[in-house]
């Protein structure tokens, strides 16, 4: 991702609709299948500029990984800390060292050159009934400029990422698309883009929004959090796989 990028991140990640709704179904998620809170051991693969790190932290000591010196700087500019510089693919802890795992929107990323190697590290680190939430692109047709400004090399289709999170070791708890209410303005926005800058331009769509329609989008968004971790879309801009690691001796297929 771009350096500017992770600037207007930082700058907008605690207001913007789409990281607050993101968050907001994150919660629900760890509520419904990670219900003890204050006693848990979480990583955040990817962390970006920290804001979720401060979610999970709810629900106990949260740390963070990425390999971009910048995002870790900006979490640190948070007052963020238990973050270590690493790739997804060879994380810096002890098997089993965590309850939680999550990759959100980090599989999309040119850098993951295996998606299937860091599902399998994830794995590796995640305790042995211990959860995993990712989250991610959804479908190849919305891919754009903001595609090209986040260095996003693919999209993913719900239950082929799922079978892919399964083949890493883990039982499928949740697979769902998520963003769904929103998905028809989404696809014309996308197309848009497409007919005006060209698909190879990059240009970010991440900008702040006014007011009202913050609190709009943030309302149709929050209204989508109380529903996603039971029902089931049939679309949306991203996709959700939520699974847990067994507790019986297990390993990654290869």
């Amino acid at each position: 991702m771009e350096d500017v990028e992770y600037r207007k991140m930082f700058t907008y990640e605690d207001s913007h609709w789409w990281f607050r709704g993101k968050r907001a179904v994150l919660a629900r998620i760890l509520e419904r299948f990670a219900p003890r809170p204050g006693g848990l051991t979480s990583l955040d693969v990817g962390c970006g500029t920290g804001a979720n790190l401060r979610l999970l932290a709810r629900w106990g000591a949260a740390h963070g990984a990425d390999i971009h010196p910048l995002a870790l700087a900006l979490c640190r500019e948070r007052g963020l800390a238990n973050l270590a510089r690493a790739s997804a693919r060879a994380l810096p802890y002890a098997d089993g060292r965590f309850d939680v795992v999550t990759l959100l929107d980090v599989l999309y990323h040119q850098r993951v050159d295996d998606v299937d190697g860091v599902l399998r590290e994830a794995w590796r680190v995640c305790r042995p009934g211990g959860l995993l939430v990712v989250t991610d692109a959804a479908f190849e047709a919305l891919k754009g400029p903001h595609d090209v400004a986040y260095h996003g090399a693919r999209r993913f289709r719900r239950d082929a990422l799922a079978r892919q999170v399964d083949e890493a070791g883990f039982e499928v708890l949740r697979r769902a698309y998520m963003n769904s209410l929103l998905f028809p303005v989404a696809l014309a926005v996308r197309v848009s883009e497409r007919l005006r800058f060209g698909r190879s331009a990059a240009r970010s769509s991440l900008a702040r929004p006014s007011p009202p329609l913050n609190w709009l989008l943030g309302a149709v968004y929050g209204l989508e959090a109380r529903l996603v971790s039971r029902w089931t879309f049939l679309f949306g801009l991203s996709v959700l796989v939520v699974a847990r690691r067994p507790t019986e001796n297990s390993a990654p297929r290869t």
